[in-house]
């Protein structure tokens, strides 16, 4: 499972650098601006485009990319 802290390291990077998440079901998401995620407890919030938006479980996240280097699932 991710970590939330593996995720607010990424959002508080200097320059941020865009990092993408893969889920279990095969969907990912894109963030390109840390303000629209938000690491609670057991779930990310993510703002999307046209005012949409998605709670996604750690427990479902399998691999977040970002630059050259990935976090994989345990």
């Amino acid at each position: 499972m991710i970590d939330p802290a593996d995720i607010e390291e990424l959002l508080d990077a200097e320059p941020f650098d865009p990092f993408r998440i893969l889920m279990s079901d095969g969907k990912s998401y894109d963030v390109r601006n840390p303000g629209l995620v938000v690491p609670m407890e057991t779930k990310l919030f993510i703002a999307l485009t046209r005012d949409r938006w998605k709670f996604l479980s750690y427990q479902n996240i399998t691999t977040v990319e970002s630059g050259d280097n990935s976090r994989r699932k345990k």
